[in-house]
């Protein structure tokens, strides 16, 4: 590289054609957050610029990519092939890039705000029982960051996580691969439920195992690992009960038990309204003790920003406070359970000690 004498120097044609053809890091977030947003406009109001400012910068990235992106024939736009695997590997690099530009402006600053975006994508189980708790505390100990989440079933939050859209992601039975790290976060306890009106809930607690045989079972679908886990311990019991229905969700499965289409097992938390409420109500059967394991998974050999890691303190400090501190990663070859440890409500004055504590 030639030494800058303090002039300045002649720049070539094609020194100024490679000049032109230069794509800035702000046309692939604009890019970004206009298919993120559906929207030209609204993507330019993020970006404080105009709606013809930012069909322009799509518009230089697609030349300099030498494809078209979006379909602008049709309202509303469309991506094209091209478009959306360029959207779908682009999520990942510029997660790259604000972590990487967040550690360079901190340095050895440990002191330093935590800033930027958090993306986590979660079961929606998990989601619902446990984010918008985690959410206001993280908002409440790093107020400079911004967080948000995507409720998915699980084969997509996995998917989501490998392809680096989200900075982690929340399942239950959850697994490391070649690609994932899988951390145990807790175990939460199943719990065996019925109507009111179900014959069984009019029996003495406990009943015995004999006593579910023949009788009718909402079940989960038998594809997903929450269904073949209650199977198992089933028949470790020697009880055979009857599939009234197979459904894929915990809403459903609810929903069935209450109108009385037989009895169901079910996360504990998920529950609790429902029993508070009076249309579900809690069976003790002698030797049914079921867990499902919690965890969190990420991308294998892929650093995090400091606000995603932030977050993550933040849960596993909230799985201390529970009792389970086995937080290690699961081993892919391994088929042995994290251990167990008490669930409690969520307290918020309790997690932001958490919180505060693991920052």
């Amino acid at each position: 590289m030639p030494e800058f004498n303090g002039r300045r120097s002649k720049i070539s044609k094609a020194d100024k054609k490679a000049a032109s053809q230069a794509v800035h890091i702000r046309s692939l977030k604009v890019f970004y957050d206009v298919v993120r947003k559906r929207s030209f406009s609204h993507a330019a109001v993020e970006h404080g610029m105009t709606q013809s400012a930012a069909s322009q910068s799509v518009q230089h990235l697609e030349e300099f990519l030498g494809v078209k992106l979006i379909d602008r024939t049709k309202r509303p736009f469309v991506m094209t092939a091209e478009g959306q695997k360029f959207f779908d590997g682009l999520s990942a690099v510029l997660r790259q890039f604000d972590s990487l530009v967040e550690e360079v402006r901190a340095g050895n600053n440990s002191a330093a705000a935590v800033t930027g975006h958090v993306m986590v994508a979660s079961i929606y189980s998990m989601g619902l029982s446990y984010l918008p708790t985690l959410q206001e505390q993280f908002t409440k100990a790093c107020p400079a960051a911004t967080m948000n989440y995507h409720l998915a079933h699980p084969h997509e939050v996995y998917r989501m996580v490998e392809q680096g859209t989200v900075d982690f992601g929340m399942v239950s039975y959850p697994e490391s691969t070649h690609s994932i790290v899988a951390t145990n976060w807790r175990h939460e306890p199943m719990a065996l439920v019925a109507s009111p009106r179900h014959r069984l809930a009019s029996m003495p607690q406990p009943i015995r195992p004999e006593d579910l045989s023949q009788v009718a079972l909402v079940a989960f679908a038998q594809n997903l690992k929450i269904r073949q886990e209650i199977d198992r311990q089933l028949r470790q019991l020697g009880v055979t009960m009857r599939i009234a229905v197979e459904l894929d969700n915990i809403d459903s499965v609810k929903h069935a038990a209450v109108v009385n289409s037989g009895v169901a097992i079910l996360p504990k938390l998920t529950v609790q309204n429902e029993v508070e409420a009076g249309s579900l109500t809690m069976l003790k059967c002698e030797g049914l003790n079921l867990t499902r394991p919690l965890g969190i998974i990420q991308k294998r050999d892929v650093s995090m920003s400091r606000a995603a890691r932030s977050f993550m303190e933040l849960i596993i400090g909230h799985a201390i406070w529970t009792g389970d501190s086995n937080q290690e990663e699961l081993d892919p070859n391994s088929q042995s359970e994290p251990s167990t440890g008490p669930i409690d409500p969520i307290d918020t004055k309790v997690l932001a000690d958490a919180a505060a504590a693991s920052l």
